[in-house]
């Protein structure tokens, strides 16, 4: 009984998630997406092609997994924080597939304008979203 109670208690606590493993998975996807956005730009600085597709590919792999921590309303205001981001998250995932077309093309120039314009999406989704 006491193994089977033990049990229990192990495997809720493994599959329960706190808020503070929510703040956890939200830091680290918000890194992740970071390291990709800053591998893209390495990647024009030093004129490194694989540098560059290195970035793109983990920014569409990061950008799909915005879910995977809560983002909450603010009560005071009648704006729906949640639908945003994902609207943004949206763009930007185009804007990363718009990325990968123009590199592959080897429109460089039209690579390093899609990618201010995801950056400004970030930093539009941190300033009324997350507060910044």
């Amino acid at each position: 009984m006491k193994k089977l109670l033990l049990t229990i208690v192990l495997l809720s606590s493994v599959f329960a998630k706190s808020e503070n493993d929510f703040l956890m998975d939200r830091i680290q996807l918000m890194q992740n997406l970071e390291v990709s956005m800053s591998t893209i730009q390495k990647g024009f600085l030093y004129n490194s092609d694989k540098l560059v597709q290195n970035g793109i590919n983990k920014l569409k792999y990061n950008i799909k997994n915005i879910d995977t921590f809560a983002i909450k309303n603010d009560e005071k205001i009648d704006f729906n924080a949640k639908k945003y981001a994902l609207a943004e998250v949206a763009a930007i995932s185009n804007l990363a597939n718009k990325l990968q077309e123009d590199f592959d093309k080897g429109n460089k120039e039209q690579v390093l304008d899609t990618y201010q314009k995801a950056v400004n999406r970030c930093v539009t989704c941190h300033l009324i979203v997350r507060k910044w």
